[in-house]
């Protein structure tokens, strides 16, 4: 695969992050990404599989966050569950 195609297919992953809106579909794409990654990085692809992995360490802070807001009791720190005070 060229850079370009690499570009191209990690743009479409970029993209169903952007969309993703339950855990699960995040968890899909936290999979992709690390997929992308290794892949990118054996093809010496650097900075793609570089941009790849923040993406899923974002994904990955995310479903964190979400997670603990659901352990919590989804009260935020600021106030109740809609951040009021």
């Amino acid at each position: 695969m060229t850079k370009t195609e690499m570009d191209i297919r990690l743009t479409k992953i970029f993209s169903s992050a952007a969309i993703a809106l339950v855990a699960a579909e995040k968890r899909a794409v936290c999979k992709q990404l690390k997929q992308f990654d290794k892949e990118a990085r054996a093809r010496g692809f650097h900075a793609l599989a570089g941009e790849a992995c923040q993406m899923r360490w974002q994904l990955v802070a995310e479903l964190q966050q979400a997670k603990s807001a659901r352990d919590c009791g989804g009260v935020h720190e600021t106030g109740d569950r809609h951040g009021h005070l």
